[in-house]
């Protein structure tokens, strides 16, 4: 590791670490050995970045890996980007095939670039058969966790047994279901330990006499559809749970998909929809309450294919930072997707572009409208922490208000539609703020108060 790149937590690095391992043993490691330097382009004047290699290797990456030296914060450098036109540039010491890097790829500022550290230059073999490309994102995903139900009476990270799946028979259950890049243990555990006092979580657990469930999945390697049915599949047969839901980020469309009612006549693109309905049948009695927090219930626009790349710079940024999104499994992402040349299904479902989106929002659900609520943010980066990272995320990174990853208005319209009455904001389009993002929801108290009044009190 650079001496220069040391402002991640212990925590932090050792994901980081494990990303660029995974990366060396598949054999895609390079080189280190780089920096960035200011550059002008030279046909359009546009300031920008070059990288500047003393390891000729790096010269035929397909992926950077770069580190802000003062705050820690990792980004991606993708040779998408390059133009043609740097050629005309005759310095020696600039790479060709990293000729121009404009701002927005890294989101920082210009005077900046002599503060990125070079962490990982990597070669990564494309047009890979399928099966291979799902087996290196598995590869990531296992590294990271094991899919399973966590008993919350346990802690955030204990794979409930058979028998504490069996003793919710016929009850009342309560399932957690995170996003992307994430587990429950990096998603909620800001609700407090259950076996702290007066904790959230520790509440919530005693309201529903211990049969408090988090579904740790992978999110990369599968659908949400697949999540779906996975997460049905280790249900016990029998069960007969009458399931209360509280979901984050991707986990809104895991959720949908659980929830979803097709019609034999409907006619769909995931014909898998289907499946669902004969799933439940024996295992979920009825769908209770159900919250969406920062729910990506249309989808996202920044994993619409021409945003992908955004995307990967903000999860990179918020991995950095928040133990909500993990950062291996963000380099391992953006390594598959340059294998994939960014057409991942499981990205795909996420767009708000994607046939799954479509298919949920014209069929009928087992929610009932009265008991679905929600928790969203209109998010003003430049009044918040984040701009002391050193990343200065372009202002019009979505058109649209949203909370840095998700729309602000597609949490709560369309199938289902949640009223103004059954909505926690933090900010609207009138009046925006800087403090609430998407990943750092659950460390508010206001939501902390919000899910005790609808799921305990």
């Amino acid at each position: 590791m650079n001496a220069q790149a040391v402002t991640l937590t212990a925590d932090k690095s050792a994901e980081l670490e494990q990303a660029l391992s995974l990366a060396g043993a598949n054999g895609e490691w390079l080189s280190s050995d780089f920096s960035l330097t200011d550059t002008i382009h030279p046909v359009t004047k546009e300031f920008g970045f070059a990288l500047k290699a003393t390891a000729p290797a790096t010269a035929d990456a397909d992926l950077l890996v770069i580190q802000h030296s003062e705050s820690g914060v990792i980004q991606f450098v993708f040779p998408e980007y390059d133009t043609p036109h740097h050629e005309q540039n005759k310095n020696a010491d600039i790479v060709k095939r990293f000729g121009f890097i404009a701002p927005h790829q890294l989101g920082a500022a210009v005077a900046d670039a002599e503060k990125w550290v070079g962490r990982a230059a990597l070669k990564i073999t494309k047009n890979l058969p399928t099966d291979v490309i799902w087996a290196i994102a598995r590869t990531v995903e296992a590294a990271n966790k094991t899919e399973s139900f966590i008993a919350l009476s346990n802690g955030y990270e204990t794979p409930a047994t058979p028998q504490q799946l069996d003793q919710a028979q016929g009850q009342r259950v309560l399932i957690f279901i995170h996003g992307i890049f994430s587990s429950i243990a990096g998603a909620f555990s800001d609700l407090g330990k259950p076996d702290q006092d007066d904790a959230t979580m520790q509440k919530l657990i005693k309201a529903y006499n211990g049969h408090a469930f988090g579904y740790d999945h992978w999110t990369i390697s599968k659908t949400p559809l697949e999540n779906a049915l996975d997460l049905l599949d280790k249900i016990p047969l029998g069960a007969n749970w009458t399931v209360d839901l509280v979901c984050h980020s991707r986990g809104g469309l895991i959720t949908r998909a659980l929830c979803a009612n097709p019609s034999t006549t409907d006619k769909l693109d995931h014909l898998d929809l289907h499946k669902i309905v004969s799933k439940r049948n024996g295992k979920v009695k009825d769908i209770g309450k159900v919250c969406f927090v920062a729910a990506a219930n249309q989808g996202s626009p920044l994993a619409n294919p021409d945003e992908i790349r955004k995307f990967l710079n903000i999860a990179a940024l918020l991995a950095s930072k928040s133990p909500c999104f993990a950062l291996n499994v963000v380099v391992g992402l953006a390594r598959v997707l340059v294998s994939s040349a960014f057409n991942l299904p499981s990205v795909q479902q996420l767009a708000t572009t994607s046939s799954l989106v479509k298919d949920l929002n014209q069929i009928k659900n087992l929610m009932n409208p009265k008991n679905v609520f929600g928790v969203r943010a209109d998010f003003d980066y430049a009044h918040s922490i984040l701009l002391e990272m050193g990343v200065l995320l372009d202002k019009l990174l979505m058109k649209i208000d949203n909370d840095l990853v998700v729309p602000y208005d597609g949490v709560a319209s369309t199938n289902p539609t949640i009223s103004a009455a059954d909505l926690l904001e933090f900010g609207t389009p009138n009046e925006k703020q800087g403090k609430v993002w998407h990943t750092n929801f659950f460390g508010q108290e206001r939501t902390k108060n919000y899910l005790v009044t609808h799921f305990v009190s």
